[in-house]
Order: structure tokens, then sequence, then C-alpha cells
């Protein structure tokens, strides 16, 4: 239960604390006098989404604290890991920032928009004008069914079953596919596969053929810098060699007279013995190269190959090599295809019968449901005036072309069956199409009377009703009316309505209302004593203009509600 509301720089409300109680809690006021307002603020506690706009102008953020009671309440374990139960009462706070960026703490502990939201479906339930147009789609019957009747576990078991069965059917649809086109597939990938294992790729090979190519077309310059290298350290008059060893055989005689030139001897000495080696790898270098014209050819057709193959299957050789694999998996299934499809058809028989007897199951749930539907909302329908409407769930085989068809049935998403509410409104009418015969004051009263159904078996303790007096007014409104308090005694209601047959049934009755001050405009609540609800109620029945008549009648409606 919903026990108190705080609003602060939220769109034009400053500041706003509302203290609810059990029972029927009615919001009225004028139009734009910011009744949505007060809806929006509470929507974010319940997971909505965030958006700029809803932080008021020259304000850094918006913030709205809602504190529930939730002794009782049916939440989920996994929401508060910290706790072996939910917490006795619960504050939740939502942060808006001028970004449109929020923050959610529950109980001061950081959470997420999605595990708010999932608190909030268990805490409350809206119900608003846009529920009432879902009235309108027919395909919003067999959900609205299935929630009553509490089917949702036989639902999601179909829901699997069925969606196995599509998977199968999209594996084999792919089967057969490749099946009519494998040959020509499995030739080429053969051919494919071929060329890359008979190219014997290699990561590193591409690098060193490279090397070895410029090595072979540069031998004659390679050739020419050795030689020359040859002549210029020992093979020449004048070459280093010579020039080493006489140096050699004058500092050994001056060593000889001091003994301090020992250490430059020692050092010429192992520079003639470097040379030396030096020429000696100079000539076995030159000994071993050559001009191979041949072998040239070959690396450049070997390097183009490699630039090909690269080109053809990725880019690179690892791509090259990464194709290969898949070519051989790929001719693999294409060589066992008909082994494949012989399996899937088997595993689909299995998940389409499966599939096919969780429907039947669920058909036969449903029409059990929706006998009682007929029958309960006959029942609550009469208590809101509609005392000879007729009710009918009716259920008719699935047509939809994107089903699947297993033992002569068409299975569809939900199931075998299309659901459609039919209704009588008035005694000796048959019974027609919801969505194209009821007016906007049945839809209303049928979408009450729903609620009621489904949060009698929920057990959800608040809920919400937006304008739900749309397409009311006079008697209806006053038999809505009673029929809201009377739904109070169980569930805690908030209801924002403008007619005041239905104020007046109101425990705790808000007046929201707009006023201009220091050149801005603001909203605010104030919860009305009983003078002040006689003069709200005058209001509402008789607009700007409020007379003695209409505070006498708004003294009667209070009366007559109590």
């Amino acid at each position: 239960m919903l026990l108190e509301l705080r609003i602060r720089n939220f769109a034009i409300i400053d500041q706003a604390a509302l203290e609810f109680g059990p029972g029927l809690n009615v919001l009225s006021g004028e139009t734009g006098a910011g009744k949505t307002i007060v809806m929006s603020a509470l929507g974010l506690l319940l997971g909505m989404r965030a958006s700029p706009e809803m932080v008021r102008a020259d304000r850094k953020e918006a913030v709205v604290e809602g504190l529930f009671a939730v002794e009782g309440e049916d939440l989920p374990a996994d929401l508060f890991p910290g706790s072996a139960t939910a917490p006795r009462e619960l504050i939740v706070k939502r942060v808006v920032s001028e970004a449109g960026r929020s923050r959610v703490l529950l109980n001061d502990e950081m959470a997420t928009v999605q595990t708010l939201s999932r608190i909030g479906s268990a805490l409350v339930e809206v119900y608003g004008q846009h529920e009432q147009q879902s009235l309108l789609r027919t395909e919003n019957h067999l959900t609205i069914l299935d929630r009553f009747a509490a089917l949702e576990p036989q639902l999601a078991a179909y829901r699997g079953a069925y969606a196995r069965a599509r998977e199968l059917t999209a594996r084999l649809a792919d089967l057969d596919r490749r099946a009519r086109d494998r040959e020509r597939r499995l030739e080429m990938a053969r051919f494919e596969l071929g060329e890359l294992e008979r190219a014997r790729l290699d990561p590193g090979e591409e690098r060193d053929l490279a090397a070895q190519r410029t090595i072979l077309a540069n031998a004659a310059r390679l050739m020419g810098a050795v030689e020359a290298a040859e002549q210029m350290l020992m093979d020449q008059d004048g070459a280093a060699a010579d020039l080493i060893g006489r140096a050699q055989t004058a500092l050994g005689e001056a060593a000889a007279l001091d003994p301090k030139l020992a250490q430059s001897l020692e050092l010429i000495g192992s520079a003639r013995v470097a040379l030396e080696e030096a020429v000696h790898a100079l000539r076995g270098y030159r000994e071993r190269i050559e001009a191979d014209p041949g072998r040239l050819e070959q690396i450049d057709n070997r390097l183009q190959d490699i630039a090909r193959l690269k080109r053809k299957y990725g880019g690179s050789i690892e791509q090259a090599l990464a194709a290969m694999e898949r070519l051989r998996t790929e001719v693999g299934e294409l060589e066992d295809v008909e082994e494949s499809a012989s399996e899937i058809r088997a595993e689909l028989a299995a998940a389409a019968a499966q599939a096919a007897a969780l429907a039947r199951q669920l058909s036969h749930s449903r029409a059990g449901a929706a006998a009682a539907l007929k029958h309960q909302m006959q029942a609550e329908l009469k208590t809101l005036g509609m005392r000879n409407a007729v009710f009918e769930p009716r259920l008719t085989a699935f047509t939809g072309e994107s089903g699947l068809l297993c033992d002569g049935i068409r299975l569809g998403p939900e199931g075998i069956d299309q659901g459609e509410f039919h209704i009588a409104p008035n005694l000796g009418q048959p019974a027609m199409a919801l969505a194209k015969i009821a007016s906007g004051g049945e839809l209303s009263r049928v979408m009450l009377a729903l609620k009621r159904l489904e949060a009698q078996r929920r057990g959800v303790s608040t809920m919400i009703f937006d304008e739900v007096d749309a397409g009311i007014g006079g008697a209806i409104a006053e038999v809505v009316g009673r029929k809201l308090k009377e739904l109070s005694r169980f569930h805690q209601i908030l209801c924002i309505t403008h007619l005041p047959q239905i104020a007046s049934f109101a425990d705790r009755h808000f007046r929201v209302e707009k006023e201009e001050r220091r050149g801005a405009t603001t909203s605010r609540v104030t919860e009305l004593d009983k003078p002040q609800r006689v003069e709200e109620l005058a209001r509402m029945l008789g607009g700007a203009e409020i007379s003695d008549r209409f505070r006498r009648a708004a003294k009667e409606l209070l009366e007559r509600a109590q």
C-alpha cells in the first residue's frame, strides 16, 4: 500500500506531499491543473522511463519519493538479496537530472529501473484510458483471458515447445534449400578445399620467400660488393691486411724496447685475426651465392599464388587457413545432409507433437476460464448498471498463416485459439464483437469489471484508476463510484476523476490546483477537509460559479455516499 508520496521540482510542481491511506483516495481538479503530472511522478516510482522534461525549469534535478507498506505483499525474493524476506516498509526514491538521467534508491540502496519495474508491478496495478482503448484490439482479449485464469505458466510451457518446433522447422527448411543446391555447392566447396590443401600455406612462408627473392634478384650486385671488399682487405697492393702486417712488424720492434706498447700490439694482432676471419667468411659467401633464374621464377610464381589465395579467401594467409577449416566443415555437412535432415525431421515431429499436446491442454483450460469469466463478468456488469448485459469470451481456431500445421491443426504463437470478447449491452440484443458496438461508457465499465476480477486473483494491494470516468455520467457515475468504494474495502484505490458522483465516495480527497506566483506557474496538492470537499464537489457540479444550490447538491452527494 502507498502511504506517502513526496514530489519536488517535478514539471510545474515545486513541492508536494500526499499522505494516502487505505480505502478510496481521490484526486480532482480542473483540466490542466496538474493531475496528470502527479500520475507521472507516481509512474516514476513504478519504473516509468525518465526524461529531461520532468525537471522543473531552472532546477538541476527532480526528486520523487514514495513510502510503501509491503508487509504481506508477494514480492520476488531475488529483489532483496541481502535479506531473507522483503522489508515491511519500502522507501522508493527516483532522482532525475536535467539531462534526463535517473537514479533509483530502494531503502537507500542503489537499484536498477528494471528492478523497480518488477517491484512496482507487484505492488500497484494502474488502469488508464489507454487500457480502455486496448479492449478495442482483439489481439489483447486472449491475453486478458489467460491473465484472468492465471494460465501464464501453461502458456509459457507451450511457447517454449512452439519456439523449439519453429526453430527445427527453420533448420529443416534451410537443409532442404541447401540440399537442392547441394551438388553445385559441394563441387565448389571440394574444389576450393582442394586448392587450399594443395597450396600448403604457412603463415611465415611469404616472409621467407620475400627474403630469398631479394637475394636472388640482386645476386650480381651482392657478388660485386663481396669481391671489392675482398680486394680492399687482402687481394691487392696496399690492402688492409698488408698495412696491418707492416704496422705489427714495426710496433713489434718498438715493443721490445718499451713493454708499454705490448697492449697496442696485442690489439693490432686481434684486428688482423678478425680481418682474416672476415675475408674467409666473404669468400665462403661468394662461393655459395649465384644467380639462379630458375629458382627466382619459382619464388615469383609461389608468391603470386599466395597473393591470389589471400585475395580470394579473406586477405591474409591466416584468413585463408580459417576458410580451409570452414570448407572442411561444410563439405562434411553437405556430404551428410540427408542424414542430418532425417534427424531433424524426427526431432521436429516430436517437438510439434509436444507443442500440439500443450496447445490442446491450454485450449481446454481456456474453455473453462471463458465460462467462468462470462459468469463473473455478467455479475460484475450487473452491479455497474448493465443489468441485462451478456458478456461472452469466444474462442475460435487459430487461422494465422504464420503458424505451424501439426496433426491437422494450426498452431500459433498463443496456441490453437483466437479469442474475442462479445457483448450484448441490452436485453434482447444479440451479442456482437465488443470492439464494434461498445460505447465509451460501456468500455469503461467492462474494463473496470475486468480489473476488479484481476485484482481479486492477483492480490495486488494498490489500484490506480486514471480518469476511469471517461464516457460515463449521471446515475452510472454514481454506480461506478459505489463500485470503487466497494473495491476499496479490499484494495487501496487511487482515483483521478472529474465526476463529483465518484469523488463523493472518497475516504481521502485531494485537490490539485494551478496558481501563478512571482511570474511562475506551479501546481499544488491539498488534502481537503469536509467543508473544503463540499466546495470542491460544488465546483465539479457547477463549474467556476459556485452557488448555494450546488453546495446543497454537494452535501447531498456526500450524505448519500456515506
